[in-house]
């Protein structure tokens, strides 16, 4: 009787930490209210590729500010749709950068002009965003080689 007590005892346990954590899995148990930021600082563009804010050995941020319920637009200055968009999250505004998964940040749309995240968590981040455009090179295979030189190169060449 008294192992199925404590069986009890242990599964109401459970039930109550699961519940106490669920309230936690999004931004409808939050208390703050939901709102939209557009990022126009800090951005910089080489080449086919878009950064948010500089992040090298000598320039680092400030990241974004991203606070539960925030949808984040960045405005990416790519002359087309990015198809490889990365976001990285840290826990101070010049603070190391990991990458972002789950809910921690929704992608809601993206577009020729802009990419649109959301923090639907109860966490409060900082958000860095790295976007880029396929380089195509009109036929061309790897280090502009012909396709039929790059399969050679590569060991494919279909020859036996």
């Amino acid at each position: 009787m008294r192992a199925i007590r404590n069986s009890w005892a242990l599964a109401l346990g459970l039930v109550v930490a699961a519940l106490a954590n669920a309230g936690c899995s999004s931004t409808t148990s939050c208390s703050r209210d939901a709102d939209t930021a557009e990022v126009t600082e800090g951005w910089q563009v080489f080449g086919n590729t878009y950064i948010s804010a500089p992040n090298d050995s000598k320039n680092r941020g400030p990241w974004a500010y991203f606070p539960p319920a925030r949808t984040l637009i960045f405005e990416h200055h790519l002359p087309g749709i990015p198809y490889q968009i990365a976001v990285w999250l840290a826990f101070q505004p010049e603070g190391t950068l990991a990458p972002s998964a789950g809910n921690l940040s929704i992608r809601r749309f993206s577009d020729d002009t802009q990419i649109a995240i959301k923090n639907d968590t109860c966490s409060e981040y900082w958000a860095w965003v790295e976007a880029s455009l396929p380089v195509y090179s009109n036929g061309q295979g790897a280090a502009g080689a012909s396709g039929e030189e790059a399969m050679s190169a590569a060991g494919a060449s279909g020859e036996p």
